[in-house]
């Protein structure tokens, strides 16, 4: 019998390389300006999407009619689900908590939206609609107390808290 025996093994190894660094994201924009020029255009096409008007004139009900209708909502959801991705940016996340949770409450209700637009349901859209301004309202509620504000001292809403309002409901009057 022989018997072998091995006095020393030489390894060679490559050095291991530190992991590449996160991706750091450059936000060009500010938080202010994702909400206004982003996320409140977006979900404004979704709310005024589908909706009852009634005046002395009669009812008009607003719907999606035709492809490219139905285009612009989708669009307009997909926006919004990555807007709210946008949101936890390093740089725009106020907190990695409530504000965290809100965009991506955000993000959820949008893709609810988008996917009623790609199956083309008008009660769906409106249903989904509604979550969005209850996600955007709860956002508001901690983090921009100053847009819950009463109405103004003149008895008059602002253009833009009463299209809030008539957002939330089934039917919009004009003036």
């Amino acid at each position: 019998t022989r018997l072998l025996t091995v006095t020393g093994v030489q390894t060679c190894a490559l050095p291991i390389s530190p992991p590449a660094p996160a991706t750091q994201f450059a936000t060009t924009l500010a938080v202010k300006q994702v909400m206004e020029w982003v996320i409140d255009p977006a979900a404004d096409v979704i709310w005024d999407s589908v909706k009852t008007i009634i005046t002395e004139k009669g009812t008009q009900e607003i719907a999606p009619k035709s492809d490219e209708d139905w285009n612009k909502v989708r669009d307009a959801a997909a926006t919004l689900v990555e807007a709210g991705n946008a949101l936890m940016i390093e740089g725009r996340a106020k907190d990695n908590k409530g504000w965290m949770t809100a965009a991506r409450r955000l993000s959820d209700a949008a893709s609810q939206a988008l996917k009623a637009a790609q199956e083309k349901n008008t009660q769906a859209v409106f249903d989904e609609g509604g979550n969005v301004y209850k996600a955007c309202a709860a956002c508001h509620a901690q983090y921009a107390k100053h847009l819950q504000g009463p109405p103004e001292a003149s008895g008059k809403r602002s253009e833009e808290h009463t299209s809030e309002l008539q957002s939330q409901s089934t039917i919009s009057y004009a003036v």
